[in-house]
């Protein structure tokens, strides 16, 4: 594995190199070059599989040449030196899928840090290139019977143990009785990428080429268990009794494979951790996980260790809230009596939000919404129509999500019911309160506070009216307004880029060129040589 260091500054490329040696990393070469010319005249001669590159340099930037390195090499990773914390910077270096960066003076820790998950990622990515090469299909068919009841008894659907021990012993590669166990549940959650396209056995290998990458220097070896009704799958993790690890210890480690789960596959996913145990306890260690992930109504990706019998929700009550919500009921505040019950159960200041509570919390909401149809002469199918089914609205209490479309639904419907017309339209005060404020760093809580929304629904709400992502208005709103400067007054370029909000010009710059497709003074000489001149024989 060869790595290539780039920066203009000589003292800083030979400080990062010396850094590299002394972590005895898994590297052969690292090479130096003063820019990024000099970068691709090394590449002439060797293949690099990690470039540290600084962002800022003459000529050519890091971003520039990083793009044009991923292009030739997908599989590359770059990571970014630099040191200017510029937000704007770090997005377009996120959003062209870099490995990671770091501010500059870096401290050795946090570089090797970095590079030793670039080079974890690379071997993963490697061995999963094989395996799919490969075609590898390495599950027989009593191991597929065996997974099926081991699912089953770990998820209390049956008493028989023997699949389970079986199976375990099958994979064990220590003796029989020398090793302990701990269960883990991994529920995926969003993701980029169509896992369902992929074979589940392939799918397998994946995973299991990356725990074998994480828990490879613990000596902690792992069982993957598919279930088959859905994305999410059980892992036994098991090692030498005389290791004597703790839960904490092996939760830090399944962070890490949190977090490469999401670096290779796109997906987010949220861990629930069981204690460690004897293979006869498998099964009670198991049980508060599937618990777990139910009452994680927020979809929160992180590490959960749960236990059992942990204190329910109930013990936290929200009766002061449901008169608050029957007020905004009364008074026909149809959006703000939604918009406080999902800012209730997200801020969930004790984190105690969880399927029982959403579920008391739905029936009591459900109870307020149906006196008032009932005080109201309502009827029932008025609200609950084909957009949101009754049905469906009963079962909205599993996810915040899914809970806040359906307020959304009836909130609108009882807007137009009311006789005051559809909701106001938050998408138009939203556009206008951006056109008012150009000139500024505009965030996207900024606007929502000032509408009155959460960010995450007002982003969706924007999106689906006008198929613009509220940054992409933004953007395009302060390009426009640049280009009116632009065409009709002579102020300078430099001045301009601030007039729209761009602290920095070669920020300004480069968002112009990328949704106009030229500089701003090359869109003023060629709209210039467009304008008839006065004096002239024009009409």
């Amino acid at each position: 594995m060869n790595v290539l260091i780039i920066d203009d500054e000589r003292t800083i490329l030979k400080t990062v190199r010396a850094q590299l040696w002394e972590m005895e990393l898994e590297v052969e070469r690292i090479d130096i070059a003063d820019s990024a010319a000099q970068a691709r005249e090394c590449m002439k001669s060797h293949h690099y599989d990690i470039f540290l590159c600084d962002i800022v340099m003459p000529q050519e930037d890091g971003i520039t040449f990083a793009k044009w390195v991923l292009e030739k090499d997908p599989d590359v990773k770059v990571i970014f030196l630099t040191a200017y914390a510029d937000v704007n910077y770090m997005k377009e270096a996120i959003s062209m899928q870099s490995f990671d960066y770091v501010f500059q003076p870096v401290r050795t820790e946090e570089l090797k840090s970095v590079v030793e998950r670039a080079v974890s990622q690379i071997k993963i990515e490697k061995k999963n290139r094989e395996t799919m090469n490969r075609g590898a299909f390495f599950q027989t068919h009593e191991e597929n019977i065996l997974e099926v009841g081991a699912l089953q008894y770990l998820e209390g659907r049956n008493v028989e143990a023997s699949y389970l021990y079986r199976l375990v012993s099958l994979h064990n590669i220590y003796p029989a009785g020398t090793s302990v166990y701990l269960p883990v549940l991994v529920q995926i959650l969003k993701t980029q990428k169509k896992l369902q396209e992929i074979e589940k056995p392939i799918l397998r290998l994946i995973y299991q080429n990356v725990l074998d990458e994480v828990f490879e220097a613990l000596r902690v070896f792992s069982i993957i268990l598919l279930e088959e009704d859905g994305p999410d799958f059980i892992v036994l993790l098991y090692w030498k009794r005389e290791l004597s690890y703790g839960r904490e210890t092996i939760a830090e480690r399944l962070e890490v494979f949190r977090i490469l789960l999401f670096r290779i596959l796109q997906t987010g996913a949220a861990i629930y951790c069981g204690e460690v145990c004897e293979p006869k306890r498998l099964a009670s260690s198991a049980e508060p996980l599937f618990q777990a992930r139910k009452d994680n109504v927020r979809r929160e990706s992180r590490i959960f260790c749960p236990q059992k019998d942990e204190e329910n929700v109930e013990s936290y009550s929200y009766k002061l809230q449901l008169g608050a919500w029957k007020k905004l009921l009364e008074q026909e505040q149809f959006l703000a009596f939604k918009e406080s019950i999902v800012a209730y159960i997200g801020k969930d200041y004790h984190r105690r939000m969880n399927a029982s509570g959403m579920m008391n919390l739905h029936q009591s909401v459900t109870q307020l919404l149906l006196l008032y149809l009932v005080d109201h002469q309502i009827g029932s199918e008025q609200v609950f129509d084909e957009g949101l089914p009754y049905l469906t609205y009963m079962n909205a209490w599993q996810g915040l999500d899914l809970f806040e479309e359906a307020l959304s639904h009836i909130a609108g419907r009882l807007q137009e019911l009311s006789g005051e017309g559809p909701l106001r339209d938050v998408v138009q005060e939203t556009a206008k309160y951006i056109r008012q404020h150009l000139d500024t760093d505009l965030s996207v809580s900024e606007i929502a506070e000032y509408v009155g929304m959460n960010p995450e629904y007002l982003t969706k709400l924007f999106k689906k009216n006008t198929g613009y992502t509220l940054k992409e208005y933004i953007v395009n709103e302060k390009m426009e307004s640049a280009k009116m400067l632009l065409t009709t007054t002579s102020l300078p370029v430099t001045l301009i880029s601030s007039h729209v909000g761009y602290g920095n010009y070669s920020n300004f710059t480069r968002s112009f060129k990328q949704l106009v497709g030229c500089t701003p003074m090359e869109y003023r000489k060629n709209t210039a040589k467009q304008v008839p001149q006065k004096g002239g024989n024009n009409v």
